[in-house]
């Protein structure tokens, strides 16, 4: 757990090279002591509960004592807020989640004190897992991230644990913003999600939703053969509009106009304004979300380790600037499909969930508090494209994309034919 703001002097108890303690630490110390003592069970008892790193809150000693122990170990590891003895945790206010983009330390400037004080109440993020211990327990056993195998591999659990910083560790936080590991069928036949999640093997191909493994203790226990992650769309999405900063720039597309036959945002081009002047209901609140959507396959291992294929799906906001619409930070990345190999056809079975949230995003919205106007508003959201190469393209959209009918645009129109000999499929149409 990181250190908020205010409470940084607890990791910063001894003086550089000469080993003393700190000024600052030791009136942090005095702050908490004052604290310790005001409250009830103190007056009735007089004993503390010592937070040093030794004793953890796990003995009662005299005042003078705590005193001496803190200045002698520090405070016990992740001890930010006293809440052993008498203190809260600030809770945000309602509606308001803060974008962790914006909890790094180059960004804090930015902020007034409340703001500042808002994230420092979220918590930082963490990694509730590590993701060879998922793999491992839906029965596809991952590389040692201690030493990854190579470069993808690398590229590959930063992926990983980029996904998991919306958990928070924060109160209200973690419970809207937490990752969802879904069971599926090993043959990629269905989710065990909403209705079905009780079912204790595949509806359509019979196969069981569990194996039997031996844990650590000598037990056995059930392991789903397969299992995918989710992490919800809509929460982050009305975590851009908690930030002053972010929220005043999802209206950036509607009070930036260019002028005509400029090309320098996806709001200049055709397929924005025919979508603004087939939905006008929607294209009347400015700060209604526009999204993208790009999935492909991702391999860990590289071309020479074993064969294994995942496919993150990832959804982007533009109504940013340019400047941000492809930010790392802006792209949310929602579901990992696992592998070994590609889900093929099947992929619109790992897609349920989003699919779920972006319908409710199009036919009701969701009550959003918006920081810049200090109002709420009913936040509702498109899927205006995919992002993907031709094979993904046709998993995506159902067309067949290879053959004689592999052009979406021509369809049985096409003017391929098949070589005499080879009997691949040509095109000399000036097919692209």
């Amino acid at each position: 757990m990181e250190a908020p703001l205010h409470r940084r002097w607890i990791d910063n108890r001894c003086m550089p090279r000469r080993g003393g303690i700190t000024p600052e630490f030791y009136a942090g110390v005095d702050e908490f002591i004052q604290l310790a003592s005001s409250q009830e069970s103190f007056i009735r008892l007089g004993v503390l509960k010592c937070p040093c790193m030794k004793c953890e809150c796990l003995k009662f000693k005299p005042v003078n004592e705590v005193k001496r122990d803190l200045c002698k170990h520090g405070f016990m590891k992740g001890y930010y807020y006293w809440t052993n003895h008498g203190e809260e945790i600030p809770i945000m206010p309602q509606n308001v989640i803060v974008n962790e983009y914006y909890r790094e330390d180059n960004f804090r400037d930015q902020f007034n004190p409340y703001e500042q004080m808002v994230m420092d109440a979220a918590g930082p993020s963490h990694v509730p897992a590590t993701m060879q211990g998922a793999f491992s327990e839906s029965g596809h056993q991952s590389y040692n991230i201690e030493e990854p195998p190579n470069e993808n591999a690398k590229a590959f659990y930063e992926m990983l644990s980029a996904a998991q910083s919306p958990l928070y560790s924060g109160c209200d936080a973690e419970s809207e913003l937490s990752a969802a590991k879904i069971d599926c069928c090993p043959n990629s036949c269905m989710l065990y999600y909403k209705d079905d999640q009780f079912e204790r093997s595949c509806k359509f191909c019979n196969h069981p939703r569990f194996k039997s493994a031996r844990s650590g203790t000598g037990k056995f226990k059930e392991i789903p053969f397969k299992r995918m992650w989710y992490l919800p769309l809509i929460p982050r999405l009305q975590r851009i509009y908690a930030s002053t900063i972010t929220a005043s720039n999802m209206r950036w597309h509607y009070e930036n106009r260019r002028e005509f036959g400029v090309l320098s945002h996806p709001s200049d081009d055709e397929a924005w304004k025919y979508f603004d002047r087939t939905h006008p209901d929607f294209s009347t609140d400015p700060r209604n979300v526009r999204l993208g959507l790009c999935a492909d396959g991702f391999t860990p291992y590289g071309q020479s380790g074993r064969p294994y294929s995942c496919w993150p799906v990832i959804v982007t906001p533009y109504n940013l600037p340019p400047g941000l619409c492809l930010k790392r930070e802006f792209m949310f990345l929602t579901v990992i499909i696992p592998g070994p190999s590609n889900p093929k056809s099947k992929i619109d079975v790992f897609l349920q969930p989003l699919i779920d949230e972006l319908k409710l995003l199009w036919h009701e919205g969701v009550l959003t508090y918006d920081i810049s106007t200090k109002q709420n508003f009913m936040m509702k959201a498109a899927l205006l494209w995919t992002i993907n190469d031709f094979p993904a393209y046709g998993m995506l959209s159902g067309w067949m994309t290879s053959g004689r009918l592999a052009c979406p645009y021509c369809m049985e129109n096409t003017k391929a034919f098949n070589l005499k000999y080879g009997g691949k499929t040509s095109y000399f149409d000036c097919h692209r």
